[in-house]
Order: structure tokens, then sequence, then C-alpha cells
């Protein structure tokens, strides 16, 4: 191996003899090692250094051919050897633990052509101290994200040393138990730009993006033996978090990973298993209430592909900046984290679209946030910077979305408040600004990725896994005439996922809800519950994706074509249809409507 694999783990292995009743199985084992083999099910370039027992046992040798093993070479007897004992409840005990020479590994032994990894992984190894050392080696000599593990008894014997290991982390993993001795049950304190992840046992994982945390559900499955659990969901996230997905996601994916470990012994499935049972496994927990209707995507695709006239907006206009306007960047990402919760409930059910005066015109919600971020432009452009949005006052808030009868209409007008303040918090905290953040993206192989994994760490932007909001930046600056960013060849681009394109792939068939309770929640535009909301959201970015494929359609012209339904097909008002481009296709489901459910994604 004289390459860098884009993820690398340091940490040691190990041979594990488990023990049930009469039965025996000797297999791989050490964290280090769950996390490398679980990184590359996932779909991962994975590297792994540590002791290398020589001559290779055969124990070791299908690891050897899944992971890229690199280390000083050792008699097997040197690795750690555990002799653990489950009862008949499943409770493990470890009879016996040889620790070998682990604690030796030492970073002055890392090849230099490793350090050109883009995610270094220290799995829990010796003590916190050590990990440090490792770090405090790595940082200068690698542009590598690095993240680190811990472990029970680290935890309870160096909690101060456990958390500067955290504080020079990138991510950070640990489980509920160890979170607890660390923390002593206060919240953790999670700073801008990191990533931590507390896992919970059947209960799934807390991912903290910053100050913002989401719970991230298990997979289903029948665990025989959890060792390695948490580890697998740790290399099924780096994997993630190295394809360039939103950590929640990423999280996700981690979970559908650790649900293949524990349904056999050891390391055994993890081994035994392909990247595509990984992706099956996450999709026995997909709702099958609803699915994507593949013959009315290929009969709407086909529509779309004979068409010259669907094509990307360039947000121009009234309501943007001018066209070679320097300041259009910090516009963008000021004003676009703002698209969200256009609409009013009563009883319980939705109501009504937001809509206000302006200059004398009647907009709706979108529009008009884009028109009050235009006069601000105008009138007050100091408060679009990073530190002017941190230091908002409420009273600068109302003004900045005031109407013409001096109002301001927005139905969550404090949830645009804090996010703004902390959006500028955070990126002032970072030392980030817009324009900074676009002229590095642009040095970058994969300019959309990188940028898109920035903006998952600023308020306004991370929160969602799907990204609308993001994507809906990315795709802005990519197409205004100045062509702020190569947006490429779509590859890292996704569906702008808000409540018209949900409820065009509704009405139109792309979406089919064959759970009759779920059909009646949206025909009645009742308020819903999470599980529903995302369950039908899913399967709706799953169909504009399959669409943008069959037609040959950018997501960006895709996004602008359904975005003009507001007005074909409304909310308000009896669809359009004769003046509908898909009207020959679409199956007329026009009692539907998208998910009602308040939320700051879209």
């Amino acid at each position: 191996m004289t390459r860098a694999a884009q993820i690398l783990v340091i940490g040691g292995a190990s041979v594990d003899t488990l023990r049930a009743g009469d039965g025996k199985v000797t297999t791989p084992g050490g964290g280090a090692l769950f996390t490398a083999v679980a990184a590359r099910k996932a779909g991962g370039d994975v590297g792994f250094f540590g002791f290398r027992p020589e001559p290779l046992p055969e124990l070791f040798e299908r690891v050897a051919s899944k992971v890229q093993w690199v280390g000083p070479p050792c008699q097997l007897s040197d690795i750690p050897h555990f002799d653990i004992v489950y009862d008949e409840a499943g409770n493990a005990r470890m009879a016996h633990a040889s620790w070998g020479n682990e604690d030796t590994l030492a970073p002055e032994m890392l090849p230099d052509y490793l350090l050109g990894a883009e995610f270094i992984h220290l799995a829990a190894i010796a003590d916190a101290s050590l990990q440090m050392r490792f770090i405090d080696y790595l940082r200068p000599r690698s542009k590598a994200r690095i993240s680190a593990g811990t472990f029970g008894y680290m935890a309870l014997r160096s909690p101060d040393a456990v958390r500067a290991l955290m504080d020079a982390c990138d991510v950070f993993f640990l489980n509920a138990h160890e979170a607890e001795l660390v923390f002593g049950g206060s919240p953790p304190i999670v700073r801008p730009g990191q990533i931590l992840v507390v896992t919970r046992g059947a209960d799934g994982a807390d991912v903290w993006q910053g100050d913002h945390c989401a719970r991230v559900p298990i997979c289903p499955a029948k665990p025989v033996d959890l060792t390695g659990a948490g580890d697998s969901l740790c290399g099924g996230m780096l994997a993630g978090l190295a394809a360039g997905t939103h950590p929640v996601a990423a999280a996700r994916q981690g979970a559908a990973v650790a649900a293949v470990t524990i349904e056999a012994p050891g390391m055994t499935n993890l081994l035994e298993s392909n990247r595509q049972t990984i992706d099956a496994r996450w999709q026995t927990v997909a709702d099958k209430r609803v699915r994507v209707d593949l013959e009315q995507v290929a009969r709407i695709a086909e529509i779309l592909r004979q068409r010259d006239d669907v094509k990307p907006f360039d947000f121009t206009g009234k309501y943007f900046p001018d066209v070679g306007d320097q300041r259009t960047v910090t516009w963008l990402f000021a004003a676009i984290k703002h698209q969200f919760g256009f609409w009013q409930p009563y009883n319980g059910v939705w109501h009504t679209s937001t809509l206000a005066d302006w200059e004398g015109a009647r907009l709706k919600g979108s529009d008009y946030c884009f028109a009050a971020f235009r006069r601000v432009l105008d009138r007050q452009p100091d408060i679009l910077s990073p530190q002017g949005q941190m230091n908002l006052r409420w009273q600068d808030t109302v003004g900045i979305f005031r109407d013409d009868a001096g109002q301001s209409p927005l139905p969550v007008l404090a949830t645009h408040h804090s996010l703004a303040t902390a959006y500028g918090r955070d990126m002032w905290q970072l030392g980030w600004s817009p324009d900074g953040l676009l002229a590095e993206a642009k040095k970058q192989a994969r300019p959309v990725r990188w940028l898109l994994q920035k903006l998952d760490h600023l308020p306004g932007y991370r929160e969602d896994p799907l990204r609308k909001k993001a994507m809906l930046l990315v795709i802005a600056l990519g197409q205004r005439p100045e062509r702020f960013l190569d947006l490429g060849d779509d590859e890292d681009l996704a569906p702008i996922m808000d409540y018209h394109l949900m409820r065009s792939c509704l009405r139109t068939g792309l979406v089919r809800v064959d759970d009759d309770e779920l059909r009646a929640q949206l025909t009645a535009r009742k308020l819903m519950a999470p599980k529903e909301e995302s369950a039908v959201r899913a399967v709706c970015y799953d169909a504009v994706l399959a669409l943008s494929r069959l037609s040959g359609c950018s997501i960006a012209a895709i996004d602008w074509f359904f975005f003009g339904a507001r007005r074909r097909c409304p909310e308000l008002a009896a669809p359009d249809c004769a003046h509908c481009a898909i009207d020959p296709g679409c199956a007329h489901d026009i009692a539907l409507f998208q998910p009602v459910y308040r939320t700051t994604f879209y």
C-alpha cells in the first residue's frame, strides 16, 4: 500500500473468544478493527493502522482483504486477547483479558503517505493521553478531519482527559454511560463546527452539530451479540461523512451497519455482508405506507425530456441583488436560511399561506422573504454580515420583515430571529464568512460537497438531513449569472424538498399513498406527527432523484419547474390543469396535500 485511503482508522486488533453455553467462537475483534471493517462495509475506502501479526494468521486474512492494514509487525501473542462469556440472558462478562502491546503504538510509526487521508479516526487505545499524542502529531502534518472514541474505564478514571480529547477532535463518539461519566448528567458542550455522537442502545443515537441535537433511531434487528455495535455505527457514519452526506443521514447509515453486525457473533456479519446488505437493512425502516411509482416517474420523465422550457431559475429579478453586486454572496447566505414556515394553522389543520402586501403587490411567503432582504440590501447592508446577524435585536428582525401595513406577517418570527442570531454567532466563532467559504470551496476537487459539509455546521442550514435550504443556496450560487460556484455534473446535488415539491409529487402520482389513514390526514390537511411527515418527504425525495435521472433534467431545472406548481396547482385554489405541461401524464390526485408540519427545514 503506497497511497492514503480516504478513511484511516488507528488502533488495535484483538483475538476475541466468545462463549455461550457449550459453544465457542473465535473472531477478529478490537474497537478499531470493527470501526474499519464497518466503514468498508458501508462503502468507504478504508485503511487501518495498528500492530499486524506476522505471518498474518488465517483468522485475520479476510479482514486484511477488506481494509488496507498497515502497521508494525508483531507476534500474534503480542496483540490483545479477550475471553468473553455470555449468560442465558445475553449479558457479557469478561472472563479473561490480555491487553497486549497496543499501548506501545506511537504516532511516529505512521508512514507519511497515510497522512493524506480525509478522515482519521483514533479508536480507544490504552488511554486518552496516547490518543492526544496522535492528535498533536497529526494536526500540523495532515488536513484530515480527526475523530476519536473512548471507553467506560477511561471515562470513569479520567473524565477531564476525555473532555480534553473531545475538544481536540472534529467528531467524537461515546455511549450514554460514558457521556454520563464525562459530562455528569449535564448537556455536553459541543463547539460550533464539531460533531458529537452519543449512542443510546435501543434508544438510538444523539447526533450533536454544535448545540443542535437530533435523535437517530435504531434499525430493527434480532441481536445475537452486541459486541461492536457502537464501533459499527461509528464506522458506518464515518463512511457516510466521507461520502459527503449530512451527519444525521450518515448516522442513519451507521445504525444500519450496527444492526447487521449484532445479528451474528463478533465480526462475522461484517466480513460476510456487502454494501447492498447494508442498504437493504436501512430500507427495512422505510415507511411502507408511501412509495415511489416508478411507472409514473418514467411517464412524467418522458414529458419533461421532450420539453425545452424545463430550465433552472437564475435567481435574478426585482427581489434579488443586481448582477455584479459584490454583496450578493453574503446576501444569499443571510436570506435563504429564512425560506421556511410560510403557512398558518387553525384548529389543527393547515389554514392559509403566508400572504402580505409589499410595495402595493400581494406576495406569497418565499417571494416576500426575498423582497424583505432586498430592502435590507438597499437600506441596511451591514446587518447581512455574520457579525450583523449575530447582533440583531428583536426590533431589527421585526423591521426586516415589516409589510406595507407595518406588520411582520411571518408565522414564526421568533424562530427566524433566533436562527439569524445563532447563524451569525457560529459563523463569527468559526472565523468564517460567506465570501471566504465560497473562495475556499472553489479550491476543492468537489466544491459543492465541500460547501454543503460546511453548511452542515451553520444554524439555519444544519438542521435538515435532506439539506433543502443548503441545496437551495448552493444552486443559487451556481445558477446566478456570475456563476459563483461550479455545480459540476449534478453528482452532489439533491432535491430541494419543500412543500410545493411534495404536493406536486403526491398530486401527479410520482408518489403513491397506500395507507388510508395517512391519505386521510393528507387530504384533510391535518397537522402531522414527525414520523408521518418524514415518511412522505423521504419518498418524495427519492422520486425526484429518479425523475432527474430518467428525464435528463438537472435537479435545479426540476426544482424550478415544480416550484411553478404554486401557481398551476396551488394551495388555495383549484388546479389550472389546462395550462400544466405535465397534464397528459398527471394522476390528477388533486385532493392530496403536502404534509402539514411545522419545521425550519422548509
